[in-house]
């Protein structure tokens, strides 16, 4: 419920003859806030208390307007997310295939139950996600290889006693 909605229902409260006891039973509010709108009733015609709930709620109405950095980050993240996209296409295709490749992984080790290292399992996961990435964009992307080679690398490191 938002502010202005407790001070509307307070006030409808009052007028009923509810003390501010019984409303801070009724409604998540202080008995201090309670009590000054019973003052502040009793002092007022109801004209008076219309215009102030009117102001509370248009008060409460309030949207704050994004920060230009934030619309800036936003266009920035667009650049970079659509140079990503020329450079291994499609995200939808590539989540699409990279969830094909683990699916099939995932089936053979459980199939052949095996227990990986949770190394062999993470670098395997991204070993499909390079994969789908030169499947689906550009194959010639030389850092995806790469990426492929480390992650295998970092495995064999590990499988030699060499932990990075």
């Amino acid at each position: 419920m938002s502010k202005a909605d407790k001070a509307t229902t307070i006030i409808k409260l009052l007028q009923k003859g509810y003390s501010p006891k019984e409303i801070t039973q009724r409604v998540a509010v202080s008995y201090n806030y309670a009590w000054k709108l019973k003052k502040d009733l009793e002092s007022k015609t109801k004209e008076a208390i219309t215009e102030a709930a009117a102001a509370v709620k248009e008060a409460c109405a309030f949207t704050p307007k994004p920060e230009p950095e934030v619309k800036a980050k936003e266009e920035e993240l667009d650049t970079v997310l659509d140079r990503r996209e020329e450079q291994y296409g499609s995200y939808m295709q590539s989540a699409d295939t990279a969830i094909k490749i683990k699916g099939a992984m995932h089936n053979a080790i459980a199939r052949n139950d095996l227990h990986l290292f949770p190394d062999q399992l993470m670098s395997l996961d991204m070993i499909a996600v390079k994969i789908s990435r030169i499947v689906n964009g550009n194959p010639a992307h030389r850092d995806s290889w790469l990426d492929i080679a480390g992650y295998a690398m970092l495995v064999a490191d590990r499988l030699q006693g060499k932990s990075r």
